[in-house]
This record gives C-alpha cells, sequence and structure tokens, in this order.
C-alpha cells in the first residue's frame, strides 16, 4: 500500500491519486477533511487514511473538502470523481482543529443529508482526531461513531466491521466496543478508552503522498511521521497528553520512506513531523543520511534544550531557512509552572550559532492570557527579544518573526480547568506586545475571539452542539457565531471560567497507561 505504483499518477492536477474501479457491492467512503483543500493536502493523517483504505479490498475512498470558510457550501462532490456525497455509505472525519466543527455540519447541510444521527439510517458518520479524542461531547448528537485512538489499532477494525454489517447500523454500532476506542452516543457509553499503537508499522505510513502538479510543484514533499507522542508532559499540551507514550519510527523505515518518496512525490523535500524532533534517539542519524545524500529537510518541532552546534549545521545544510523556538512565557516562574523551562541563555546563543552559519530568520512563540500573567511578564517579553536580537542580529519583519497566542486550556491536561481571560484584555495584551516590538520584528497574532470559541468547543457538552448547528446555518464565521450564541441564549460564559466542581464532559474518555 506505500509504494504501489498503481496510485502514482497525474488527474485533476495532482500526483499519487487513486483511481479505483472496485467492484459491484464495494463500500464507498467519503474521507472529509473539514477545512480547505491545502489544509487538507498538508495533513498526513488524511494521507494515512486515503491510501490505507484503498489498500483494502472491498472499500473505495474518495476525498471531499470545504470549499468556502464561511457561507453556503456548494453540493459537496468528491475530488477523484466528482460523485455526490449522497453516493456514499460511510463519511470518515479527520478534525484537528475545534473551530472547524462547524465545518462539518456545514458540508452535512450542503449535501442534504439529515444532520441528527438518531434520525439518519445511512451514510455512517464516523469521526477521529485529535480533538474529538480529547472531547467528542459536542458532535454527540450528529456523529454516529467516534474513533478515538491512533489510525493503527483503530482503522483496520473499524472497516472490517464495516464490511460485515455496513446495512445493519444497529448491529454496526454494537459491533464496535469502547474498549477498543469506539464511542457511540446513541449506545450511552460511561467509559472509552483511548486506543494506543505499540508501534509504528511502515505499511499504515504512505509513501506516495497526493502532490499537487503543474504550477505548484515546488509545494511538493514527503511528510514522515518519525516520532509520534512525547515524554515532555507541558501542563497546557494536549497532543503531550493524549498520543504519549512516545513511540519512534525507525531509522530503517524513515530512510525507506524518503528515498522511495523522491520517485513517487517528484521531490527531494523531507518534512520531519514530531512534537519535538530531537527526542528521537535517532535524530542525528536521520539527517546525517538526509543531508549526505541532498535531501532538502524541514524539522518545523524543536526544543531549544535538544539543540546544539552540529544538530543547528545540520539543519542549515539541510536547506532550512528559519530556526523556530516556542519559549511560551519569558519568565522563568510562569516557565515552571506551565512545565516548560525558559532558558533565555541557550536560546541567545542558539541564535547567535544560528545566524552564524546561515540560518537566515528565527521565529518565536509566545503564549499570553497563561494563569497568573501580568503585565510584567509582558515586559519581561518585549526585554527577551529586545536583548535577543540586539545579541542575535536577527531584526525586522524579515529575520525576527514573533507570533502570539492566547492560552487554550485543553481536556486531559493539568490545565484543563484553567480560567480564560476576556476578549478585550487579550487585545490589549496583543497591541502591547505589538506596539513595543514593532520596530524589532514582525508580530504575529491569533485573534482571542478565536481563542474563545475554541475554548468553549474544547471543554464543550451536548449544549453547545445546539449552537454549533445553528452556527452552520448561519454559514459559520465569528457573526454566525454570536448570532446562535444570541439566539439561543446559552451561557457560554460558564465554559471560560469554570468551577473545579464543573462536570467535565470529556470525563467518559480514559486515556489509556
Amino acid at each position: 500500500m506505500c509504494c504501489l505504483k498503481r496510485v502514482s499518477r497525474i488527474s485533476f492536477n495532482e500526483l499519487n491519486i487513486v483511481r479505483k474501479k472496485g467492484r459491484p457491492g464495494d463500500l464507498k467512503i467519503a474521507l472529509f477533511y473539514p477545512s480547505l483543500y491545502h489544509v487538507a493536502l498538508d495533513t498526513l493523517s488524511f494521507h494515512m487514511l486515503y491510501f490505507y483504505v484503498n489498500s483494502r479490498i472491498g472499500f473505495i475512498a474518495e476525498r471531499f473538502n470545504i470549499v468556502k470558510k464561511t457561507g453556503q457550501e456548494p453540493i459537496p462532490r468528491s475530488i477523484e470523481s466528482g460523485a455526490s456525497l449522497k453516493l456514499f455509505d460511510v463519511i470518515l472525519i479527520s478534525v484537528h482543529y475545534e473551530p472547524d466543527y462547524v465545518n462539518i455540519l456545514r458540508f452535512l447541510y450542503a449535501s442534504g443529508i439529515p444532520i441528527l444521527s438518531s434520525k439518519r439510517d445511512r451514510p455512517y458518520v464516523i469521526v477521529g482526531g485529535p480533538a474529538v479524542i480529547s472531547n467528542p461531547e459536542p458532535l454527540a448528537e450528529v456523529v454516529d461513531v467516534f474513533a478515538l485512538g491512533d489510525i493503527e489499532p483503530i482503522l483496520p477494525y473499524l472497516l472490517d466491521c464495516l464490511l460485515e454489517f455496513y446495512d445493519r447500523k444497529r448491529e454496526l454500532l454494537e459491533s464496535l466496543p469502547p474498549e477498543r476506542g469506539f464511542y457511540v452516543p446513541q449506545r450511552g457509553d460511561e467509559e472509552v478508552i483511548i486506543n494506543k499503537a505499540n508501534e509504528l508499522p511502515l505499511k499504515f505510513h504512505p509513501i506516495a503522498q497526493i502532490q499537487p502538479s503543474g504550477k505548484n510543484s515546488r509545494r511538493r514533499k514527503t511528510m514522515i511521521e518519525a516520532m509520534r507522542g512525547c515524554f515532555r508532559e507541558c501542563s497546557f499540551c494536549l497532543e503531550g497528553a493524549i498520543f504519549k507514550p512516545k513511540r519512534e519510527r525507525s531509522y530503517e523505515q524513515v530512510k525507506v520512506i524518503a528515498d522511495q518518496g523522491v520517485y513517487f512525490n517528484k521531490s527531494k523535500k523531507v518534512v520531519l513531523l514530531a512534537l519535538s524532533y530531537f527526542d528521537h534517539s535517532e535524530a542525528d542519524k536521520i539527517l546525517e543520511y538526509l543531508v549526505n545524500n541532498k535531501f532538502e529537510v524541514s524539522v518545523p518541532s524543536i526544543r531549544v534544550e535538544t539543540l546544539n552546534e552540529r544538530r543547528l549545521e545540520l539543519i542549515a545544510t539541510g536547506g532550512q531557512k528559519t530556526l523556530t523556538i516556542a519559549p511560551e512565557t519569558a519568565d522563568r516562574d510562569l516557565s515552571l509552572k506551565i512545565g516548560k523551562p525558559f532558558l533565555p541563555t541557550l536560546i541567545e546563543d542558539t541564535a547567535i550559532y544560528a545566524r552564524k552559519i546561515g540560518i537566515k530568520s528565527l521565529k518565536l512563540y509566545f503564549m499570553i492570557g497563561l494563569p497568573g500573567e501580568t503585565r510584567e511578564h509582558l515586559r519581561k517579553i518585549v526585554n527577551f527579544i529586545e536583548t535577543l536580537s540586539e545579541k542575535s542580529g536577527y531584526k525586522g519583519v524579515r529575520e525576527l518573526k514573533i507570533t502570539v497566542s492566547p492560552f487554550v486550556p485543553k481536556p486531559h491536561t493539568p490545565m484543563q480547568l484553567a480560567w480564560v481571560e476576556d476578549v478585550q484584555v487579550l487585545k490589549r495584551k496583543i497591541d502591547f506586545l505589538k506596539s513595543k516590538l514593532g520596530g524589532i520584528a514582525e508580530v504575529r497574532s491569533h485573534d482571542p475571539r478565536w481563542s474563545h470559541i475554541q475554548t468553549i468547543l474544547s471543554r464543550g457538552d451536548r449544549e453547545i452542539g445546539k449552537i454549533l448547528m445553528l452556527w452552520a446555518k448561519y454559514g459559520g464565521g465569528l457573526g454566525g457565531w454570536r448570532k446562535a450564541v444570541r439566539n439561543l441564549n446559552i451561557d457560554i460564559r460558564k465554559y471560560l471560567v469554570p468551577s473545579s466542581t464543573t462536570s467535565m464532559p470529556w470525563k467518559k474518555i480514559k486515556l489509556a497507561s
């Protein structure tokens, strides 16, 4: 499945698209990513679903995505054949970002398929991904089955059950046990165990990945999941909580994917995906192989304490022009509270050496609105950036880039019940940082209004599902959200400032040890 030559073809301006004729009676799977086309194309798990489902006898998978961020969606048709969504037996959805929930409902409304699971026979709506693994409740009345856990153990079992019970909904739902990661809201499951893969088999990792063709061919790349999970246990990190323990893809597997990816993906660019790449025990060996064989390499997620001069040299030799570091805060005590120590001297030394060896720009990520944060903490960010710029030489919008994101508490993390600051307070903090750093760096920020919505959806219950349904009818967007909340008269404040006694909607979801 990973390297089938029959999938290496150009169609609809894409490379490696699967055009599977199948047989009469094959189940048609609509794979839907609830965002725009280019976002789906950059999501490795979506490629994993696409190629694995199509590798199985008895299934034909075709892709769907939204066309517009807001407003009414056109009638959904598949990328591969232009088939209507109503012709598919199953809609399989991977969702990574909570505000994309509304796009699931916009998509279903546009197709004319009944929204509520209780009113729908087929197609079955099955949803997985980090967002619903952490808390599926806002979508519980819409979704037939939540697949909570890793693809490797869950997907084969799910497909086997679909083949056996596809025409009998009640029997299908009963065949998917909660102890294997399946949450069926209609069944009234009281405890669901997130299902984990013990290892990362190569057969689930596609080598031939869908690539743009023609004028977009410069965006071609081979994405490689080098590692899943993390041992760092940052107090705010959802992925670290739900995807632990750390599991590595071996050097030999990475080598196979990279080498064969050149042929299938028509590119020597490799993106090494991990929560903290240099925590991989063979990280240096992998990078040395890729660099020595003239690959262009991107390592997007790095913790500064794992870097040294040799590793920076490997990154630079691999062609990476930007070094990305996420201090989160510039205060030592606050950093210890969130479980990610602030290391100013190490960051400064790293930036100085990165510039010396030719890395063109430095990107830093900070969170604002952390519990206990004051204006003094923001001044420390400003002072740190000023010092860093002076010592390293990185300065200006092309060389020094700062991204500021409001803190969003996530289920299953130690900070899951933290209060969230008001939008206006967060806006003032962002404005303060932009005013102080505007002449030194490019400062980008995430809209606090969306951070509030993300928090509400992350910690929401089935009442929030009512907002989602009306929000989708209004076309999504910030205006649609405000209108839906106002018309339903639901108190959303309780999701932003929960008490310690709040009954957590996600408490039935249990992390595997």
